[in-house]
């Protein structure tokens, strides 16, 4: 008979051992060799022994199991019209149930690891806003308003070139802190008076709207005059 040597590694329980010998020694789970199988399992327990670590009372529990299943294999057969139940269904039982156990651990650890890839933001919680009564426009006052910018703004070339512009909420701030510098009122006409290229027109009208939510403008409409109307500095 060919011997098996079971290595001395860390095991989760005594089913964790049991399903290792199953796999080393290419035992089939429904039809388990029990003298095989308790004789490696025996020889796991004495090489603990041997190297004085202490074997817990679960593993050995296990071992009085495999001695009882064995001993009741070697009994004579029963006449066939006798049935009896196998003494390894039970055991059989739970090392299945196990073996599922440590597959979906598995795939559970592979998903968490997956996871980990990705950087998740923590929901955020909005605070409610009072919206300031400067803020008393129309929408389609706004769009009227806007529309008159695009309008006073001319194309200065002949010929036109598809180009690449930016304009950040940082220089649009600037523009209008400039505009503003020495006075706190301006209409729509001074406001985009000259210097301004179409492209600049968008983020400088968000910057304003942005502005009039936070209460440092006011927008006000007389007759088709529009006026900004500067309430505190910019920011």
């Amino acid at each position: 008979m060919k011997n098996y040597e079971v290595e001395l590694d860390v095991f989760h329980g005594p089913l964790d051992l049991l399903l290792h010998l199953i796999k080393e020694l290419e035992i089939d789970i429904y039809d388990i060799p029990m003298a095989v199988l308790t004789e490696q399992y025996m020889n796991y327990i004495k090489q603990m022994t041997e190297l004085e670590i202490n074997v817990a009372s679960e593993y050995l529990v296990m071992a009085s199991e495999l001695l009882r299943i064995k001993s009741k294999m070697l009994l004579p057969e029963p006449p066939l019209e006798e049935y009896t139940e196998d003494p390894r269904e039970e055991l059989i039982s739970q090392l299945l149930e196990y073996q599922n156990y440590k597959m979906y651990a598995e795939e559970l650890k592979q998903l968490k690891e997956a996871a980990e890839q990705f950087l998740v933001k923590a929901p955020h919680e909005f605070e409610e806003v009072e919206v300031s009564d400067t803020f008393s426009i129309s929408l389609e006052e706004l769009i009227t308003a806007y529309n008159k910018v695009r309008q006073r703004v001319d194309v200065q070339n002949t010929h036109s070139f598809i180009t690449t512009e930016s304009y950040t909420h940082e220089e649009a701030t600037l523009f209008l802190k400039k505009r503003f510098e020495n006075q706190n009122e301006l209409t729509l006409e001074e406001m985009f008076s000259s210097g301004v290229k179409r492209y600049q027109v968008v983020q400088i009208f968000l910057t304003l709207l942005e502005g009039i939510s936070q209460s440092t403008f006011k927008f006000e409409k007389n007759n088709d005059e529009y006026t900004f109307i500067k309430l505190k500095d910019v920011a």
